[in-house]
């Protein structure tokens, strides 16, 4: 479904609510994936570091430390075997909400975010008259590489029709021109690849928001009705 709208002034509704709750939702689903390392002492008294603890010290009380070397476990009864403690910090890494929980989450923040269907159709005309800046910013910069590229090319021509060498300088300068106009290739490119995914983003929003409040009215005749 496609939608074609004019560009209309943007009404963000309760921001401090929505910042609340989009943090929330973030810390909720966050996984821990810091690297981990072990510390022990070997019969001696000497602290050694490493991945895993060998097997003639696995018998022995020894440290977990995180990857910016803070202690976050100490293992004092090593009766238990490593493939367990393993199995726990597997668990324990899990994310803490299930993705229904996380879809119900952020169906809340949509209808908090949004009074209306326009306030949605009005923050895609924001992002997109916001992206077309930069694609007009990219443009300039493309047709002043095409230009500048035609121009010293004119001279490095001049200079052979005169049995003149071309020189380095202007060799290396047309060189550059032409790897700024090849980057100037793909940020074009990039940008309709992100007008496409913001456009796919607010419809799948709209979808979604129009799916919630048309059960939401639903809910609400029904409770009618039984009152």
């Amino acid at each position: 479904m496609n939608m074609e709208y004019s560009p209309r002034t943007t009404t963000v509704s309760r921001p401090w609510i929505v910042a609340v709750l989009s943090t929330a939702i973030l810390s909720l689903s966050a996984v821990s994936v810091s690297a981990e390392t072990y510390r022990w002492k070997d019969k001696d008294g000497k602290v050694h570091y490493g991945v895993t603890i060998p097997a003639k010290y696995a018998e022995q009380p020894y440290d977990i430390l995180n990857s910016a070397g803070i202690v976050i476990e100490h293992i004092e009864d090593t009766s238990i075997p490593q493939d367990v403690i393993e199995e726990k910090k597997s668990l324990a890494r899990q994310p803490l909400i299930s993705q229904e929980e996380r879809r119900i989450q952020s169906d809340k923040l949509l209808v908090i975010q949004y009074e209306s269907e326009e306030d949605i159709i009005n923050a895609l005309d924001l992002e997109i008259a916001q992206l077309g800046y930069d694609s007009r910013l990219i443009d300039q910069s493309y047709e002043s590489t095409g230009t500048s590229i035609r121009n010293q090319i004119r001279q490095a021509a001049d200079q052979q029709r005169a049995g003149q060498e071309i020189s380095a300088d202007l060799q290396k300068e047309i060189a550059s021109l032409y790897k700024r106009r090849a980057r100037d290739e793909r940020r074009r490119s990039a940008m309709q690849h992100r007008e496409k995914d913001i456009r796919a983003r607010f419809q799948q929003d709209l979808d979604r928001y129009r799916t919630l409040t048309s059960e939401n009215r639903k809910t609400d005749e029904e409770q009618a009705d039984q009152g």
